[in-house]
């Protein structure tokens, strides 16, 4: 069964485990509550995920529309390279890393 885990430390998540289509869900489901009462975090640490999908690029995307002042750290290169295939690159500010 695919996982995936939030830490929270300050404005920081750090996920870990798989960013798919069967987990990305419940993680827009618990960023939602989460902007409900609480500010977004600032960084989302993405070094700690094993396998992604278009599903997890997806969601990094729909995280941004819900709050602009999310930076992306640690993106993994199968996700990097989902998004510039994408075209999309440009959003996730990779061209910083």
């Amino acid at each position: 069964m695919s996982q995936i885990i939030v830490e929270e430390k300050n404005d920081v998540w750090r996920l870990s485990g798989e960013l798919s289509f069967a987990t990305v869900g419940n993680l827009l489901t618990e960023f939602s509550q989460h902007l409900a009462k609480h500010t977004p975090p600032k960084v989302l640490d993405l070094s700690e995920v094993s396998r992604t999908d278009s599903a997890g690029l997806a969601l990094l995307i729909e995280w941004l529309k819900q709050s602009a002042t999310i930076t992306f750290r640690n993106i993994p290169e199968q996700l990097q390279s989902l998004a510039t295939i994408s075209g999309v690159q440009a959003l996730l500010s990779l061209s910083n890393q």
